[in-house]
This record gives C-alpha cells, sequence and structure tokens, in this order.
C-alpha cells in the first residue's frame, strides 16, 4: 500500500444491519491495512443498538460511534420515515456510552412540524447527553425521494427558511456556550474529538472507498466511484466474471488544475480555520493567489470574509450564507 491507513469509516448507508458474524469476517479480512488506524467509525441506527453488539463491535476494532439520532420528537421523527422513536435513541446512546468513550451523533433541523421550541428541546437534549461530536444538517428535499413526493402532494409542508435559519443559530450559540467547537459548518466537537476521517476529505488527503457508490481518490488529480448497482459490484468482484467486463463498474475522473483550486476553496471554505494563505500559495501559484485575495477583499467590505496574515476565513455572518459566499469564491478559477 502506497500510504498507511489512518481512519476507518463504515457508513453511507446502514453498516449496524450487518450481521455480527460478516462483520467480524470483513474486519478481520481488513486487519492486515488497519495497523495503523487511530480511528475507526461505525455508523448505526438507534434501532440496531444492544449490548451484544456494542460489545461485538468494540471487539472488530470500531472506537468510534456514530448514532443517527436526527430528533427526539417523535412527531418529527415520523415525518421523515424513522422507525425508532427518542426512548429508542435515548436508550440507544445510554448503552453505547457505557462501551464507547467517543460518540458522534446525528441531528436535523427544518424538519415537517418542527418548531424553534421542539428543536431547543432537541439541542437541549443533546447537550445532557454530552457526545463529543454533533453533526447538524437541514432537511434537503431531494428529487425522487418520498419526503419530496408528500411535500409536492401537500401532504407535509417544507420549514420555512426563516425558521430553519433561527434554528441553525440557536444550535450554534446553545453548542459554543457549552464549550463545542464549530470546526466546520455542520460538525461541531469537544476539544479533541474533531472527526479525522471527515477532515480528511476537507483537506484534500487521499481516501479509499469500497463499496457500491463509495468514491477513491488519490490526493492530486484521480477520482475513482464505484457505480451505485449491488448486483454489478458483487459480479465485478466474483472469480467467475470475464476479465473484459471489469472495467465497466468503476468510473475515472481527472481533475483539472482549474478544478483542483476550485475544489480546494470549496471545501477547506467550510472549516473554521478557512484557506491557509501561504499554503494556497504554495500548492498553486501567486496569480490565482492575487485573484482570490481580490475577490476575498470584496466579500470582506460586506462583512462575510475575514482576512489575516495567514488566514481567509467565513465570518459569523457568512455562516448563513456559507453556499453562495464560497461558490463566489470559487468562481476565480
Amino acid at each position: 500500500m502506497a500510504w498507511p491507513l489512518r481512519t476507518v469509516y463504515f457508513g453511507g448507508g446502514t453498516p449496524s444491519l450487518m450481521p455480527g458474524e460478516e462483520f467480524i469476517r470483513l474486519c478481520d479480512a481488513l486487519a492486515p491495512y488497519f495497523t495503523e488506524v487511530v480511528e475507526f467509525t461505525l455508523e448505526v441506527n438507534p434501532d440496531d443498538v444492544n449490548d451484544v453488539m456494542l460489545e461485538l463491535w468494540k471487539n472488530a476494532g470500531v472506537n468510534r460511534l456514530s448514532i443517527g439520532i436526527q430528533t427526539f420528537d417523535d412527531k418529527s421523527l415520523a415525518s421523515i420515515g424513522r422507525s425508532h422513536d427518542h426512548k429508542t435513541a435515548l436508550r440507544a446512546y445510554q448503552l453505547a456510552r457505557k462501551v464507547f468513550d467517543n460518540i458522534s451523533i446525528d441531528l436535523m433541523f427544518g424538519l415537517p412540524g418542527q418548531t424553534l421550541d421542539s428543536w431547543r428541546n432537541d439541542v437541549e437534549t443533546a447537550l445532557r447527553l454530552r457526545p463529543e461530536h454533533i453533526s447538524c444538517y437541514a432537511l434537503m428535499y431531494e428529487d425522487g425521494t418520498a419526503l419530496t413526493t408528500l411535500r409536492n402532494q401537500g401532504r407535509i409542508k417544507e420549514a420555512a427558511e426563516k425558521l430553519s435559519e433561527e434554528m441553525f443559530l440557536l444550535l450554534i450559540k446553545k453548542l459554543a456556550d457549552n464549550g463545542y467547537d464549530h470546526y466546520e459548518i455542520s460538525n461541531f466537537a469537544l476539544p479533541g474529538h474533531r472527526s479525522i476521517h471527515n477532515s480528511s476529505y476537507w483537506l484534500q488527503k487521499p481516501y479509499i472507498g469500497l463499496g457500491p457508490s463509495a468514491h477513491s481518490y488519490d490526493g492530486k488529480h484521480e477520482r475513482k466511484s464505484n457505480r451505485a448497482d449491488l448486483r454489478g459490484y458483487i459480479d465485478y468482484w466474483s472469480d467467475d466474471l470475464i476479465i473484459s467486463h471489469r472495467g465497466e463498474i468503476i468510473e475515472k475522473e481527472t481533475l483539472s488544475d482549474e478544478e483542483l483550486i476550485e475544489e480546494y476553496i470549496l471545501t477547506r471554505m467550510r472549516m473554521r480555520e478557512g484557506i491557509p494563505i501561504h499554503e494556497f500559495r504554495s500548492r498553486f501559484n501567486d496569480t490565482m493567489l492575487e485573484k482570490l485575495i481580490k475577490k476575498c477583499r470584496f466579500l470582506s467590505k460586506q462583512g462575510l470574509i475575514s482576512i489575516t496574515e495567514n488566514h481567509i476565513s467565513l465570518n459569523e455572518k457568512a455562516i448563513l450564507l456559507s453556499d453562495s459566499v464560497i461558490v463566489e469564491l470559487a468562481s476565480i478559477c
């Protein structure tokens, strides 16, 4: 292997549904590559958490759990089709806490029927649990999903943009007041508990993706993606597969210099520290830095960007406008 693995992340899907013996078999097969891993995260649904599975995951090498709680409000959980209720979520967390000392939970705001008061209760409940890490996202309505169909049929109502903004600002203040580091737009951590794995994406470090729909990046110019075809993926790795068909399941993309700069800006500006000016200059060139600084000065006059001798970062005012501000910066390419 060209470079050692420092993190492992099982997620994007529901890996906690995997039978215990299959999970152990998979981890045993990968163990030779895990000798230098410092963070091994497993995404789990509250429904799947019990004493037996927690011990099995721990013994397999997992040292960080990410629990998909989303909300502690039963009506909101039902509105987005979650099978667990708030009691199941609390029980899952309490059981996990007995086994794991590094836990992340997912929360969502802007849910159908969610109010500012119910969201405040979600945040305060999370603070009482005090997980090491909290990831928080606004509900997105994507084409072809059941939620979007229900919204279009008028069976659920999308949260007002103003309400979602108030929810996010409440979250930021509450977590800051309780010692959480808002290190990335959607992520908060107690000191020393930033997600090492997710940070590698934002820092453009190389990674390997295994499984249907998984993506890989060499840290330079090449990306690879596995198609979202479970049967095709299985066939691809079957012993009896005709070799001439092996190339059809993986798609490759070579990023241009301009695309690398654009992606660098789009990811780095999501982080609290933003863009290190000296690194941008050494990684790209003086001409591109001059264009970036010129754009930043314009946005700085609007109170959206902070420019110091060493860094370019979003101001607090820009958090709610982060997507548009970052895209504006990336337009220098």
